[in-house]
């Protein structure tokens, strides 16, 4: 039995980014797994707002992109259950 989580994901794109910062050392990854979406997205505005991603404002004009090169959000995925588990 399959279970739906929720990963709260970044991306970096150095053609996206207006701040004139320097790449930072990961393209992209996992900033959290969460249970539920609810919590998940949450914690995306939180990110959004601290301001450490870059400005998210004009996000449709940029496709989500904010002014440092990043682009946030949740995705959900299917966890598998270990086979060793009873």
């Amino acid at each position: 039995m399959t279970k739906t989580i929720y990963a709260l994901t970044f991306e970096y794109s150095y053609a996206n980014n207006n701040d004139g910062d320097q790449s930072p050392d990961e393209a992209g990854g996992i900033l959290g797994l969460y249970e539920d979406e609810d919590d998940a997205e949450a914690e995306l505005k939180v990110q959004k707002d601290s301001g450490n991603w870059g400005v998210f404002k004009d996000t449709n004009k940029n496709d989500g992109w904010s002014s440092g090169g990043y682009i946030l959000s949740v995705e959900g995925q299917k966890m598998i259950p270990s086979s060793k588990r009873k």
